[in-house]
């Protein structure tokens, strides 16, 4: 009987040792797994908020440049891949832009665009002393904007006179920025200062 307890004993001691291993690499491989996704979720996270605040010419000397202070207002915060865009912008065609900015960065599976639009915050400081054409020739342009992928210009409108700032990646973009702006009806003139991305 001692024997067969022993044999018993030593079995069980056995499978115990061997279930500890399983469990201890199965951990492991986990824990790694783990590690390299949140990696992976924060070079996500970097690569968004890059691609957001992609840096245009300063207004003037000593004024804040137009993207930095956009994407102060927007958060993002990455688990799995999925992007979750937080904050506040003054125009829905803003929203919309930067959720398909996220939505177009590599690894990314999903976006939640969580981002409130604050109509009273005005354009740059500017919207509440715009006359309401104005408003509808900047609403108009950063919707075709939103909707043709122009990413990085930036509109200002002043009684029809469209100035357009920021940075694009390529000469094909600018004129296309320039094109949309022309084509909106109420713009009597458009000045079109963005630049090129080299």
């Amino acid at each position: 009987m001692s024997k067969q307890r022993s044999l018993k004993t030593d079995f069980v001691s056995r499978a115990t040792r061997i279930l500890l291993i399983v469990l201890g690499g199965f951990l492991a491989l986990a824990s790694a797994n783990c590690e390299r996704r949140s990696v992976a979720d924060s070079a996500i996270t970097a690569a968004v908020k890059s691609k957001l605040a992609a840096p245009n010419e300063p207004n003037e000397p000593n004024e804040p440049n137009e993207n930095e202070k956009d994407a102060i207002n927007v958060n993002v915060d990455t688990r799995g891949g999925v992007v979750t865009l937080t904050g506040v912008v003054e125009t829905q065609a803003e929203k919309e832009q930067a959720g398909q900015v996220a939505g177009t960065t590599e690894g990314v599976t999903r976006v939640i665009n969580n981002i409130t639009v604050d109509t009273n915050s005005g354009f740059d400081g500017e919207c509440a002393g715009m006359a309401a054409s104005d408003l509808a020739i900047l609403s108009k342009i950063k919707t075709r904007y939103v909707a043709e992928g122009v990413i990085g210009a930036k509109v200002r409108v002043k009684d029809g006179v469209v100035t357009l700032k920021g940075a694009v990646d390529d000469a094909q973009v600018r004129a296309r920025a320039e094109y949309i702006a022309r084509a909106t009806s109420g713009v009597r003139e458009v000045n079109n200062l963005i630049k090129v991305d080299q």
